[in-house]
């Protein structure tokens, strides 16, 4: 299922959508191309989750940023520093799981085994943002995420 995200707020909306279904535990694995929303999803995923919009900056250099939020804790990680293959087992997400949800840009460079991510692949077209939820993706979450989106 994709969805098009014509402006920066229209993906911020849908991210504030995530962040307000948002539970202890969850993990979504942010792909896509340098430029194509993945941090401004999350800024709008935290804002869901009741954190700052503010706070929310790419944590391209430091690897993992903390958003404590009213409902939710969310962290952070963007694993492109890394590269492919990167071995990510010092980043700890399960124990991250168990205080918050966990976002993760670049995830398909590392190996997340053990753990069942919702994979979201953002993509550029012309200016707007089109976000694929891929196959196999937890429905309950995909359908409150997505009510009274425009569904392609």
């Amino acid at each position: 299922m994709s969805l098009r995200c014509p402006t920066e707020r229209d993906t911020i909306a849908l991210g504030e959508r995530i962040g307000r279904v948002l539970a202890r535990g969850d993990l979504i694995v942010l792909s896509g191309p340098l430029g194509a929303g993945k941090t401004v999803l999350v800024r709008g995923i935290a804002v869901g989750a009741g954190a700052d919009a503010l706070t929310v900056r790419s944590p391209t250099f430091v690897l993992h940023h903390v958003y404590p939020g009213e409902r939710m804790t969310v962290h952070h990680l963007d694993l492109y520093r890394l590269g492919a293959g990167a071995d990510v087992r010092f980043l700890d997400i399960g124990g991250l799981l168990d205080s918050g949800a966990v976002v993760v840009e670049w995830g398909e460079l590392a190996d997340l085994s053990g753990h069942t991510p919702l994979r979201v692949v953002l993509e550029i077209d012309g200016g707007a943002r089109v976000i694929t939820f891929e196959d196999g993706s937890v429905p309950r979450v995909i359908a409150a995420w997505t009510r009274d989106a425009e569904v392609t």
